[in-house]
């Protein structure tokens, strides 16, 4: 027989891949006997990141009880009295349209310009930015020496914006701003908006960092030549994206950044039917950790330029058709890798029947099964429990001895060690018995222990977690993780045959640590076209926060204790296609990301 063709031919299926269980996962099982609060325990203790922190006072605020209901006519005079433009808008003010102009306007940004500090200077420029040229608005006004000039070139300006103002609704006010073509409102606290009032000329409309949880109520209505719409911060979710589909075909962007949207494919389908969109962010979202989130969206919606701020590239659309798995689109794996632990202080000779090692730990506290499954009837307060001591008066030593889990928070909550401590030719002797009575219903998750070297290299990944639970996994990049570098000495001590015959002279393995850095690192959304953000921090930096390395690849940088050798004539362009000599202080490089399909 003549041999098969090639489209005739049986492919060979693919390997069954093991999937974890996503439906009887920890990280999501909530049981029926649940104590009441547990989702503001498993918050509690967390460190958020500066923004988060900004993003739930600003939720918190609106959820306080009697909150007044601000319109924008109120909104609007409420910013014009923190600008300059409020004593030229004054009919009852005692100076004249010039003597505003030459004295008091002139003084103000004298002062601002030389003595204000630079929060001054953004809270000025805040303040002031309710339009585009302003100054020039005032002058015409002071030339014809007629304030209702200004209120009516006030009316007729293209862009406005009324943020941060408490604003609650819109009113019939805003119809008076007929040539607006961008409008601003972030910042407020609109929940309801009242689309029929804006004016139908509108093409920009941003209304980031507000209450909205259901564009059905006004999408329909909003005018017919936006091509920009805002809804970042808000709170939408699963059961109102279905109204996005009827957004304005001109609509070319799209911001839903940092919403609690978790079905990816729902959302797609909305967005699938707006044929001008070329730009979307979704980054923020539970549904944008998930696994196959680039790729299933680059292959739902083929027609856009940007995504996430990141432009599509020819070779980052897929190439053939892809359906993905259901679970792919339900969870994903979170990565910690250490890169490298360069130049840390050699160790004393361990004694003999002493074993010594380093190794990396944190703590992730929202994708903690145990921590979880405590909370969910415990405290925080009993999240480290001591056992009562025993009566065997041998073990009086462990009595006395630090508290490991103590040492470890304290080290976090009083600003760690400082700089100079690592080079202090001591610090081994400063080693703290870890305490058998202590009880923590929590993980600390560890690296692999190695032996000291000049570069210290460890598994990679070194810490890797199954997510079923993608808000979990969100909110983890929203935190700011702790990472310790420790140093641990266990000895094991050998028994005689007398003591072996004895239950008492058993013992457990002694082990002593002392921790060598406390390293803080401030994540960032995951960025779907890098695989992990990485973090740089040295002992020089005199402080215990790790600098973000931006779009940089610290993985791809080579050390080596030889000697390095510059070739002549080549210049150093790529930094990662020469070998270069560890620096001489301690350095760390670590990376955090999730698992995702490659395109």
């Amino acid at each position: 027989m003549p041999p098969k063709s090639k489209e005739t031919a049986t492919k060979k299926p693919l390997p069954q891949i093991l999937r974890p269980s996503i439906s009887n996962s920890s990280l999501n099982y909530v049981p029926d006997d649940v104590i009441e609060g547990f989702e503001d325990r498993i918050e509690t203790g967390i460190s958020w990141t500066l923004a988060e922190e900004a993003a739930r006072y600003h939720k918190q605020k609106f959820s306080l009880k009697n909150k007044p209901n601000v319109t924008f006519s109120e909104g609007f005079q409420n910013r014009i009295k923190k600008s300059i433009l409020n004593g030229f808008l004054d009919d009852k003010s005692k100076f004249t349209l010039g003597e505003q102009w030459e004295i008091l306007l002139s003084m103000y940004l004298w002062d601002n310009e030389k003595f204000s500090s630079e929060e001054a200077k953004n809270c000025f420029n805040i303040n002031n930015s309710i339009t585009d040229n302003m100054i020039e608005l005032i002058k015409i006004a002071v030339q014809k020496n007629d304030r209702e000039t200004l209120k009516m070139n006030l009316k007729n300006i293209f862009t406005l914006r009324v943020n941060d103002c408490d604003m609650t609704e819109l009113d019939d006010n805003l119809k008076q701003f007929k040539n607006l073509s961008t409008l601003n409102l972030c910042g407020n606290h609109i929940s309801e908006l009242n689309a029929d009032v804006l004016p139908r000329g509108l093409r920009i409309l941003e209304l980031q960092n507000n209450r909205i949880s259901n564009v059905d109520i006004f999408v329909e209505n909003l005018p017919p030549k936006l091509i920009y719409l805002g809804l970042a911060r808000n709170l939408l979710c699963n059961d109102n994206v279905d109204g996005l589909s009827k957004l304005p075909h001109n609509i070319t962007v799209v911001d839903l950044a940092d919403n609690d949207i978790y079905d990816l494919e729902a959302v797609l389908t909305a967005l699938a039917t707006l044929p001008s969109l070329i730009a979307l962010q979704l980054a923020g979202n539970p549904c944008a950790v998930c696994a196959a989130y680039a790729r299933t969206t680059l292959m739902r919606l083929p027609q856009l330029q940007w995504l996430d701020c990141r432009e599509i590239l020819p070779t980052d659309k897929p190439s053939e058709p892809f359906e993905p798995h259901a679970d792919d689109l339900r969870s994903a794996y979170f990565n910690f890798t250490v890169f490298r632990i360069m130049s840390v202080p050699q160790p004393p000779k361990p004694d003999k029947g002493a074993i010594t090692a380093f190794h990396v730990e944190l703590e992730l506290p929202l994708l903690d099964s145990t921590r979880r499954k405590f909370l969910m009837f415990r405290n925080n307060d009993s999240l480290i429990e001591m056992l009562p001591p025993p009566e065997d008066e041998e073990w009086q030593s462990t009595k006395v001895s630090p508290s490991f889990a103590e040492s470890k928070i304290g080290l976090e909550t009083s600003g760690v060690r400082t700089s100079s401590m690592y080079h202090e030719s001591d610090i081994y002797n400063h080693l703290v018995p870890k305490n058998s009575r202590e009880i923590c219903h929590f993980t600390v998750f560890e690296s692999n222990r190695i032996q000291w070297n000049k570069i210290m290299n460890f598994q990679e990944p070194t810490i890797k977690i199954f997510c079923p639970n993608l808000l979990a996994l969100r909110d983890t990049f929203r935190t700011i993780i702790t990472v310790r570098l420790v140093y641990t000495v266990t000895v094991i001590g050998k028994q005689s045959k007398s003591d072996k015959k004895s239950a008492h002279s058993l013992r457990p393995p002694g082990e002593q640590r002392v921790t060598l850095a406390s390293i803080k690192c401030a994540l960032r959304r995951p960025d779907w076209s890098q695989p992990s953000q990485h973090f740089h921090w040295d002992d020089s930096l005199g402080t215990d926060e790790a600098i973000h390395w931006g779009d940089g690849d610290l993985s791809v940088l080579q050390y080596t204790l030889a000697a390095v050798k510059t070739p002549k004539g080549k210049p150093d362009a790529d930094p990662g296609s020469t070998k270069q000599f560890p620096p001489e202080n301690l350095t760390c490089h670590f990376g955090f990301g999730i698992d995702t399909l490659r395109i």
